[in-house]
C-alpha cells in the first residue's frame, strides 16, 4: 500500500520548497553578491558570514544562526522570518551550468500547506527579478565599447 502525501510536505522537516532558476553569471560572481548583496536583503539581516555558528543578525535582534556553509557553493541557516513567529531553516545552493549558475532556495520546518504556497510565490517572485536583473546586467556589459 502506498501512503500519500500532499506536494512539500516531509515526515521530518515539515512543509518545505525549493525553487531554482539559473543566473548568466559566473559562480564566484553570484557567490560574491549572494553574501554581501542578495542573501542578507532577503533575510533582513545585516551580513550573512560564512562561518558556523555565526549569528545573523537585524541591529540587536537575533534571527538566525549559520548552521552549514560549503564556500562558494551552499550556506545553511536557521533563521526566523520578520512576518512569522516560527524559526524555519533557509538554504541556498549554487551549481556550475557551464553558461550559467544554478541558484536553489530551499525553505523547511513551514507550518502548512498555505505558508508553503506564499513563501513558494515569494522565492519565486524574487528569482525570477534576480534573473532580470542579472540580465540586464549582463546585457550592457556586452554593449559597451569595446
Amino acid at each position: 500500500m502506498t501512503s500519500f502525501s500532499p506536494d512539500g510536505l516531509t515526515p521530518d522537516a515539515g512543509w518545505r520548497l525549493a525553487v531554482s532558476r539559473t543566473l548568466p553569471a559566473e559562480p564566484d560572481d553570484v557567490w560574491r553578491r549572494l553574501l554581501s548583496e542578495w542573501l542578507p536583503r532577503w533575510l533582513g539581516v545585516d551580513s550573512v558570514p560564512q562561518m558556523v555558528g555565526a549569528p545573523l543578525r537585524d541591529g540587536a535582534v537575533l534571527r538566525g544562526r549559520v548552521v552549514g556553509a560549503h564556500v562558494g557553493r551552499r550556506v545553511r541557516v536557521r533563521w526566523t522570518p520578520k512576518d512569522l513567529d516560527h524559526e524555519t531553516i533557509f538554504q541556498v545552493t549554487l551549481q556550475d551550468e557551464g553558461d550559467g549558475t544554478q541558484i536553489t532556495l530551499h525553505q523547511e520546518r513551514l507550518l502548512g500547506a498555505a505558508e508553503r504556497q506564499d513563501l513558494l510565490e515569494h522565492w519565486t517572485g524574487v528569482l525570477d527579478a534576480l534573473v532580470d536583473t542579472c540580465s540586464s546586467e549582463r546585457a550592457v556589459v556586452l554593449d559597451l565599447p569595446g
